[in-house]
């Protein structure tokens, strides 16, 4: 019973015979040629046949493969009627957000509907063929019927977004509501026609169009000067009358589109009926916590990464980009902007991925955490870039990646997960500074000083001091905390040894062995 009250909710939404919906049903229903809409019927048919092999189904399963396939497949095609608006980046991103989830609460509605036909009359598990009959009206419902409305209204909700955020921000303008002004308008939408207010009239919030399944209505900028403005109490009531529609269960099936798509940025309405479905709240919460896919993904993750770790970001965290720029994984500007190669991006994402799964990292979506962390580095530097010599650059470059290799762990339990392959806080072949930070660390074991000392030296003056002053704190950290007395200038040229290319991990290691004379005992 509760599902046919769904379906009636469902039908008085969408369903509209005048000529002009009747054409785009027409035109829609062709369209199911399209691989687009075949693959979310092919989907569904596949997530009912893991329902009926399964013999249950709870919010929680909405995680499992078929079905989350299912989600993806019925957000490819609602996501290509928003894509081809001019919407704002930021607002793109939570329109698309927001059709996610009702992807992902649209295929719950339909599992769980399914998962209440599992049984036959006896309480066993029908046959799968006399379940099929079950699923494909569902199915056909759904992913056929429905989901033609839903992408027709994806349409106009998008360019209704669109519309919103190009409006003139100077309030030069008052907004006018148009129709499509034919015979085919709504008489309820007719009314509406050439109410003019000013953009911040509380109308707009709840009747800026589409105010309806198949609405056609729209809304333009005129002069102050040439249009008279409307009476606002007037426009809302006629906003209401247009948005009513009361059902036999006493209930109005068009409040829901009292919304403003792009004041919201939100592509469907807030109280669609999907939102209702018992268990919709479990599910839309485990769909926000979905697995990383974009680089966008990746910065929305390290936006809530910076909240709780501003250390890192001296000038605030912006993005993560992606870059072709050959001859780097990924470089920074250092105020909070980071730019990755693709390949390390994409395991950076599948790392995360895993993390959020309980899942072990890998030695490839490690080392590429470790870039990512090189560059975090960078940016918790205080006083900020800066102009610098060769040698400068090499010796802030071989500062910041002792630090970053020897804080790897720290920096993966930041992300939640556990450093698997601890060799990259020795070995980190795919940067160009692996073998100066080595022979660092051959310095270090040299000088018998204190590895965690010389790290918290050098992750001080790092983080403080200037780029052009670097030497000073790796300096410092040796003399300071060798066993042995040592001069600043003896430190310094083997420093700069280490650095040069004709000495090797191999021809460094017996140089430092050759001149142990240098190591004095401590007065």
């Amino acid at each position: 019973m509760y599902f046919n009250g769904l379906h009636l909710r469902l039908n008085t939404l969408y369903e509209c015979n005048c000529d002009k919906c009747k054409a785009t049903k027409i035109n829609l229903a062709s369209e199911n040629d399209d691989p687009k809409f075949k693959s979310v019927l092919n989907a569904a048919e596949n997530a009912f046949k893991h329902l009926h092999q399964k013999g249950s189904y709870s919010p929680d399963d909405i995680k499992e493969k078929p079905y989350q396939d299912l989600i993806n497949q019925t957000y490819k095609v609602l996501n290509s009627a928003i894509t081809d608006n001019d919407i704002p980046p930021e607002m793109l991103q939570k329109m698309q957000e927001d059709t996610f989830i009702f992807s992902g609460l649209k295929t719950h509605a339909q599992l769980l509907e399914a998962s209440s036909m599992l049984l036959d009359d006896e309480g066993k598990i029908k046959s799968f063929n006399a379940f099929a009959n079950d699923f494909n009206k569902i199915n056909k419902d759904y992913n056929q019927n429905y989901l033609e409305s839903e992408h027709q209204f994806a349409i106009s909700s998008s360019q209704s977004a669109a519309n919103w955020a190009a409006l003139d921000p100077d309030g030069r303008y008052y907004l006018q509501y148009r129709t499509a002004n034919d015979d085919r308008v709504r008489e309820q939408h007719r009314v509406l026609q050439d109410t003019t207010l000013p953009k911040e009239d509380s109308f707009w919030l709840s009747y800026y169009p589409p105010n309806g399944w198949r609405c056609r209505c729209h809304v333009v900028e005129v002069l102050k000067a040439k249009y008279p403005l409307s009476d606002s109490k007037k426009a809302i009531e006629n906003g209401e009358r247009a948005t009513t529609q009361i059902g036999k269960d006493g209930k109005n099936r068009l409040a829901i589109f009292r919304f403003n798509p792009g004041a919201e940025q939100k592509v469907f309405p807030p109280k669609h009926p999907y939102n209702k479905v018992k268990g919709a709240d479990q599910v839309k919460k485990t769909l926000q916590e979905k697995p990383l896919k974009t680089t966008r993904d990746l910065t929305r993750h390290f936006e809530s990464f910076a909240k709780d770790n501003k250390d890192f970001f001296s000038r605030g965290f912006k993005e993560i980009k992606l870059t072709k720029q050959r001859g780097v994984n990924g470089f920074t500007d250092m105020n909070g902007v980071i730019a990755l190669k693709s390949d390390i991006s994409a395991h950076i994402i599948d790392g995360l991925n895993n993390i959020k799964n309980k899942k072990p990292t890998t030695f490839d979506q490690e080392r590429a955490i470790s870039t990512l962390h090189h560059e975090l580095w960078h940016n918790a530097n205080k006083p900020g870039n800066m102009r610098m010599t060769t040698k400068q650059t090499s010796t802030m470059e071989l500062a910041n990646e002792f630090v970053s290799r020897k804080t790897l762990p720290e920096f993966m339990e930041k992300l939640g997960g556990k450093l698997q392959n601890e060799e990259l806080t020795r070995n980190r072949t795919n940067t160009g500074y692996n073998k100066m930070v080595n022979n660092y660390d051959q310095i270090i074991k040299w000088s018998e000083a204190d590895p965690a000392k010389v790290l918290e030296t050098v992750k001080t003056h790092l983080v403080n001091e200037k780029y052009t002053n670097q030497m000073e704190g790796l300096v410092k950290a040796i003399k300071e905390h060798s066993k042995y007395e040592i001069s600043e200038k003896t430190v310094e040229t083997l420093i700069d040894l280490g650095k040069q290319k004709e000495y090797s991990e191999e021809v460094f290691k017996e140089f430092l062995e050759k001149n142990k004379n240098l190591l004095k005992d401590r007065g």
